[in-house]
This record gives C-alpha cells, sequence and structure tokens, in this order.
C-alpha cells in the first residue's frame, strides 16, 4: 500500500446551533485560517482532510478524514439526520456566550448517537476567546461526563486547541474503529 493511500477513511460530522463556530472550527484545522464574518452553512459543505495517526508508539497509519459541516438552523433537521448516517466522528459544539447553545447539545448528541451509536463523540466549548462566557467550563466538563464523550474548549478566531480537538478526536475514533481498514 502506497503512503498516500488511506488506511482508514471515517466520515466525521460537525454538529451544533446555528453560529457556534462549527464552520470556523473546521476550517481552522483544515487551511489554519479564521474568517471574522459569519455565513451560515446552508445544507452541508465537505472538507477531506489527510493525516498519520499514530496507532502505538511505533506505528502510524494514513488516515483520511471526511468532514460533513452541517448547518444548524432548524430547518435543516431532517436533512441533518440523513447526511450523520454512516458517521464514525462527531465534535458537538457550543458558543460560551450562548447559554441556549448549551442547553441544546443533549438533542444534537441524542439525534446523532441514533443513528451512530457507535461513534466517537467530542463536546467543544467554542469562543472561549470572548469577554462575555456565560456557560462555565464545570458546566460543559458535566454535560460531557453525564454523556461519557470527551470535552475540550477552543477558540476557532486564535486557533487555541482546535488542533487537539481534532488530533483526539480522530485518534478516539480510529482506536473505536480500527478493525474498518480499507487495506
Amino acid at each position: 500500500m502506497s503512503k498516500r493511500t488511506p488506511r482508514y477513511m471515517f466520515k466525521m460530522v460537525s454538529l451544533g446551533d446555528a453560529a457556534t463556530g462549527k464552520t470556523s472550527c473546521i476550517i481552522r484545522y483544515t487551511e489554519n485560517s479564521f474568517g471574522e464574518s459569519y455565513q451560515a452553512t446552508m445544507g452541508t459543505n465537505i472538507a477531506v482532510k489527510n493525516l498519520q495517526v499514530a496507532l502505538t508508539e511505533e506505528e502510524t497509519v494514513p488516515v483520511q478524514i471526511v468532514l460533513w459541516d452541517l448547518g444548524g438552523q432548524p430547518d435543516f433537521k431532517e436533512l441533518r439526520l440523513r447526511y450523520m448516517a454512516g458517521a464514525s466522528i462527531a465534535f458537538i459544539v457550543y458558543d460560551v456566550t450562548n447559554p441556549r447553545s448549551f442547553l441544546h447539545v443533549y438533542d444534537w448528541y441524542s439525534n446523532f448517537i441514533s443513528v451512530n451509536p457507535d461513534a466517537a463523540v467530542s463536546l467543544v466549548a467554542n469562543k472561549i476567546d470572548l469577554d462575555d462566557r456565560k456557560v462555565p467550563p464545570e458546566a460543559g466538563q458535566m454535560l460531557s461526563d453525564w454523556l461519557d464523550v470527551a470535552h475540550i474548549e477552543t477558540s476557532a478566531k486564535t486557533g487555541e486547541n482546535v488542533e487537539e480537538l481534532f488530533t483526539d478526536l480522530i485518534s478516539l475514533g480510529v482506536q473505536k474503529h480500527s478493525s474498518r481498514s480499507i487495506e
């Protein structure tokens, strides 16, 4: 197998209310950039990222991640359920300055996990660079403990912890689904 041919291919979806920073996290990760103006994702956008993931301290494998950026507007709920199908990895984003987006996390999680019960999931507290924080770190940690999912605080604007979000979540996905090799 060529080093360029991925050994694993995973579908990853971004979930969460509109304007929480899902697209910004993806763009920060895939392009290392940030756009100041908000543009709603209408339906879905797709990005691809190829990377090396460590299986053990001695072994890394080529992995391809297909990132599905799903629009958070309520009008897209039925469409999202179809796009969620077959995803091995998901991250659910809430805006730490918007408590309503945090209150909706459980709905996002339950909708996703009903379609993909074995998926790797992370809860993402985004926009930690802003001064008007209303959702404390302890609330996010308590919810992630309750749901038994990973939790991380990020700033897509500054890039803080965005690389770690994807690295850790993709590694978790590979560990959970390593039997899905495409060799």
